[in-house]
């Protein structure tokens, strides 16, 4: 191939659990990885989530999801993710009005990333405030 100088390019794909937890937002879903399912003892046990915010001054920086089994008026389902047809580590909360007030409407069509920690036995919060 005349004159092309070909170089190996150093990629590497991400695996499944890379020990961070995080959650994916995109497509009016919030999806919880393997890692953030940790934080809670016995998450899968759980079928609602109860959707809570934090506000620094007007500003809201983080949205918490409380597990529970008692579903109330506002309370979102929480699904636990499937591959091929077989239950797999995470857990999806499918939410398009969600998704529209904390992250607006481009990510209709895009996925971003932010962390997640555990505020208490069965609360876990992302931090809107910046993407991974």
């Amino acid at each position: 191939m005349g004159g092309l100088v070909w170089e190996t390019v150093n990629v590497s794909q991400s695996t499944r659990r890379s020990g961070e937890a995080f959650a994916s937002i995109g497509q009016g879903r919030i999806a919880l990885n393997a890692d953030a399912c940790d934080l809670i003892d016995n998450i899968y046990n759980y079928k609602w989530v109860n959707v809570i915010q934090a506000k620094q001054g007007n500003k809201v920086i983080k949205i918490g999801f409380r597990f529970t089994n008692n579903k109330e008026k506002y309370s979102l389902s929480a699904k636990r993710r499937k591959y091929k047809g077989q239950e797999a580590e995470g857990i999806n909360i499918n939410s398009k009005q969600l998704v529209k007030k904390y992250f607006g409407e481009t990510k209709e069509a895009l996925t971003s990333r932010y962390s997640v920690e555990k505020i208490d036995e069965n609360t876990i919060a992302i931090d809107i405030s910046k993407e991974l």
